[in-house]
């Protein structure tokens, strides 16, 4: 019994193991196919995960060998860029290095004759010292007597008596006349010269005897040879001393020195034989704030330069009976009473030409800019007659500022006086140098001349000119307020007369004198200082006389004249907007036309600050372009009524639709016509921005917006309508065509404007 349940456990145990065996296989053949799919699709997805590590360093080696060329391309254009910037900047140093040298150069150039200019005067000091003792030796007394016997022949042959030593002859019954000799004279030179007179004044009508006039022979050995002969205020100098004064001062002011003492000494040494040294002379009798009184050089002109001991020079500027009035060009410090003068028989002249443009000068033409000196052929007299009618042709070319409300509204042609009026700082030089900045490629030479101003104000001037590129045909006069009076009254006429030579040349020239009441000021001042009697607040009688002589130079000139033309724009400055003073009186009834620019409409941001009511221009008319009259002919009158009714609406704010239509408009015209300064517009651009406001086309766009409209609208319609431009310039109207153009070109542009 036991065997069997012993069989009976075997067998159990068997089926059991081969149970278990069958299971377990089963499950390891599960988990290993398991295994094995796993495996297969981690080894498919490793071999993918190879593919695309094999695609990515690919992409990589690309993307590598791509940037490696953009880096070589980003170098090569670095270096090129590097070595263009070198050169640039290679190109901006030489340009700045030779700026530097150029100014260097100049500077060089000006310290070479500020020394060169002592070195002649040293030199012709010493030559004058060195001949004065070699001709003073005793062995040429004979040659020195010689002198003096040929300066009495001549005498005795040409000696003149003038209109003033035979008024002054008439006047006292007598003249004076006095022989200087470097040598004892012989014994008949007090009788000689006695005939001689009584001759002359025989010729000039007056009968002599001579024992009527006063005659003294005197020794003077500082004249070293020769003689001197003074007949009332003439001066006959055939002296060495005179002689050698002479070449002094040409070897002093010459610019070789070499060659100019060379020819000095020649010219020395022949001279002899030339002509004496004929001129008036004259004493100071006072000297004070600038004014001189001399008696004698009874013949002297008004305006003539007078030279002083010392190389100053005046002007004359009274002449009464027994002086002259004389106010000093420069400084008047060595002058003292006693001292002798001399005329130059010239009228005051300043330099004139080419060489002037891009210069700032002073009132008698010497540079001021630090740019060298001036090297001018030509010269004219600061005054000269106006033209004549029958020299002048009639305004009808325009002279465009470049300012809509003046070309608009008060239309400048060429040859025209256009006075700029109003109180200061209400902005006269800004449309003055706006209507400069304008004249840029129209070939027109421009003559800014500041009066009274202080020096950092035309300095800042200058600049701004410079900036814009105006200087290259604008000349700068300048008489600051630091200067004399007579150098202020002078500096108008001097740009006049720089003006003319254009003028006179067939070219256009606009002058602007800032400003003509600093000018009368100072013709007050030196009137007063010359004892001239005052009138209307204070200014002498003739002050009309200052201004209309200096305006009535600007015209417009006749073919045969010349053709050129000077266009005037004169400054005046106003105390509290009264026009009716007496120089504004004055100057506008002299003028044109003028243009008042108002202070509340400055202050209220209007500007240009032009008033409407009281500008106007009498003349400019006929030369404004046809197609700007077209389209603001009723501008005046609109804006005349605007102002009105802008005033009456402060009152009221019932108003009818009409008047606040007309006020709607109003204020967006003149919201158009403000400009900012610099910024000149061209005159067809003005045609189509007024007409655009003028027909309503405005009227929906806001106050604010209404200069970015203009701004917008001036190239939208240049770009779409070519050939418009050219027409008005050329000063056609605009025709049916044009005018439908314009308006759909515009009508297209609102709808498209935000």
């Amino acid at each position: 019994m036991g065997g069997w349940n012993i069989l009976y456990a075997l067998i159990n145990f068997a089926i059991l193991a081969a149970g278990l065996f069958l299971v377990g296989r089963k499950l390891a053949v599960q988990m290993l196919r398991s295994r094995r799919e796993q495996l297969s699709e981690d080894l498919e997805k490793a071999g993918q995960a190879a593919e695309h590590a094999k695609e990515l360093l690919a992409g990589m080696e690309e993307a590598k060998a791509a940037g490696e060329q953009e880096r070589r391309e980003i170098l090569r254009a670095a270096a090129s860029a590097a070595e263009a910037g070198d050169q640039s900047a290679a190109a901006e140093d030489r340009k700045a290095a030779e700026q530097i040298a150029g100014e260097a150069e100049k500077d060089k150039q000006i310290r070479r004759r500020v020394a060169r200019s002592e070195i002649n005067a040293q030199a012709a000091e010493e030559i004058v010292e060195e001949a004065a003792a070699l001709l003073s030796k005793t062995e040429y007394e004979p040659a020195r007597a010689a002198l003096t016997e040929q300066l009495l022949s001549r005498a005795e042959r040409e000696l003149r008596i003038t209109k003033g030593d035979l008024a002054a002859f008439r006047s006292s019954g007598s003249i004076d006349a006095e022989l200087r000799s470097a040598v004892l004279p012989p014994e008949t030179a007090e009788t000689r010269i006695r005939e001689a007179v009584c001759r002359a004044l025989a010729e000039a009508g007056q009968q002599v005897e001579p024992q009527q006039l006063r005659v003294r022979v005197i020794r003077d050995e500082n004249l070293i040879g020769g003689a001197c002969l003074r007949v009332g205020d003439t001066v006959y100098d055939g002296s060495l001393a005179g002689l050698l004064r002479r070449a002094k001062r040409r070897v002093a002011q010459a610019d070789n020195a070499d060659r100019e003492l060379i020819d000095s000494l020649r010219e020395l040494l022949g001279q002899t034989s030339r002509e004496p040294d004929v001129y008036q002379t004259g004493t100071v009798i006072s000297v004070s704030d600038g004014i001189c009184r001399i008696s004698g050089v009874s013949d002297a002109m008004a305006g003539e330069l007078i030279e002083f001991e010392g190389g100053v020079r005046g002007m004359v500027m009274d002449l009464e009976k027994d002086n002259v009035g004389v106010v000093m060009l420069g400084s008047y410090e060595r002058v003292q009473e006693g001292q002798r003068v001399r005329r130059t028989g010239r009228i005051i002249q300043v330099p004139v030409g080419e060489e002037l443009i891009g210069r700032v000068v002073d009132a008698l033409g010497n540079p001021l800019d630090g740019q060298g000196e001036l090297h001018t052929v030509h010269s004219r007299p600061i005054e000269s007659p106006a033209p004549g009618v029958i020299d002048r042709k009639s305004v009808s070319v325009p002279m465009q500022t470049g300012i809509k409300a003046i070309d608009a509204l008060v239309p400048i042609g060429r040859g025209q006086r256009e006075l700029i009026i109003g109180d200061r700082q209400t902005g006269k030089t800004a449309i003055a140098l706006d209507a400069i900045l304008n004249q840029k490629g129209k070939d027109m030479i421009c003559i800014y001349v500041a009066v009274g101003q202080k020096e950092s104000t035309v300095a800042g001037v200058v600049d701004k000119l410079r900036q814009h590129g105006a200087m290259s045909y604008t000349i700068v006069v300048c008489a600051s307020a630091s200067e004399s009076a007579p150098m202020l009254y002078i500096a108008p006429y001097a740009g006049a007369a720089m003006g003319e030579y254009f003028m006179y040349k067939g070219r256009d020239v606009l002058i602007v004198y800032d400003d003509l009441s600093k000018q009368a000021v100072a013709y007050r001042e030196i009137s007063l200082l010359l004892h001239r009697p005052p009138g209307r607040e204070a200014y002498p009688g003739d002050v009309f006389y200052l201004h209309s002589r200096l305006l009535e130079r600007a015209a417009r000139l006749s073919p045969e004249a010349g053709g050129g033309s000077m266009t005037a724009l004169p400054i005046i400055e106003t105390q509290a907007g009264d026009i009716s003073a007496y120089i504004p009186t004055n100057v506008i009834s002299i003028t044109d036309g003028q243009i008042f620019l108002e202070t509340d409409l400055f202050n209220a941001g209007v500007r240009p600050a032009v008033n409407v009511g009281l500008s106007v221009s009498r003349v400019g008319g006929s030369a404004q372009l046809a197609a700007m009259k077209q389209v603001a002919g009723r501008l005046r009158m609109d804006l005349a009524q605007y102002r009105e009714l802008a005033a009456f609406a402060q009152f009221g704010s019932d108003l009818d639709k009409t008047t606040q239509a007309t006020l709607h408009r109003g204020d967006r015209m003149t919201e158009l016509l403000k400009q900012e300064q610099y910024a000149p517009l061209e005159a067809s651009d003005q045609v189509i921005a007024i007409f655009a406001v003028n027909e309503g086309y405005a009227d929906a766009v806001a106050l604010e917006d209404v200069g970015r409209f203009e701004a917008e609208l001036l190239p939208y319609v240049n770009e779409r309508a070519p050939g418009l431009r050219e027409r008005i310039l050329a000063g056609e109207k605009l025709g049916e065509n044009d005018v439908k153009k314009l308006r759909d070109l515009i009508a297209q542009f609102v709808e498209s404007f935000s």
